[in-house]
């Protein structure tokens, strides 16, 4: 199967976050939910790779073969929260970077592939989608400072990585 290479949405930081929510708020995704059983309601697979031995910087792809068919794959030497963020990540390029591409356009490709590499615009979408959809503005704020602030606590919450917490808070100007 040939396919293309997943194109950015040019959505701003601000749309990534509502669009995120949204979509979070239509699956009844709420925080710590187990977010590879929304990949399969949207029908997709989470697929566990040893990519250690084939390179070590790989830390997640997407790989879409149609409408409602694609499958994530997370490596295996990473941590529950590392992945359950990774999932998040490439389902953000799922729903950015081919059903929103699709929408805008209908000749996008059927089949589209995102790797998570480098630091490119594409990857800051993903990442901003990420971000919103695991730990929603609103319901991250109110753990905050239910929390006073304590990223582990706020991490254990959400069941991400304390350094996704952290970005988080960081991103919504809660801590310097």
């Amino acid at each position: 199967m040939t396919y293309s290479p997943a194109i950015e949405s040019n959505l701003s930081k601000p749309q990534v976050y509502k669009f995120a929510e949204s979509i979070a708020q239509q699956l009844n995704f709420s925080a710590g939910d187990d977010i590879r059983d929304i990949v399969e309601r949207m029908g997709g697979s989470v697929q566990i790779e040893d990519t250690l031995l084939s390179d070590p910087e790989h830390t997640g792809s997407l790989y879409v073969e149609g409408p409602s068919k694609f499958r994530i794959v997370v490596p295996s030497h990473t941590s529950p929260e590392r992945d359950r963020f990774t999932v998040a990540h490439e389902l953000g390029h799922y729903v950015l970077h081919y059903l929103w591409a699709k929408k805008k356009n209908p000749l996008v490709s059927d089949q589209v592939v995102a790797f998570r590499r480098g630091s490119e615009r594409i990857e800051w979408e993903a990442n901003w989608f990420a971000a919103a959809f695991l730990m929603p503005e609103a319901t991250f704020r109110a753990v905050f400072a239910e929390e006073a602030g304590n990223i582990r606590t706020i991490a254990d919450k959400f069941n991400v990585s304390m350094a996704a917490a952290e970005v988080r808070a960081k991103g919504l100007g809660l801590i310097g």
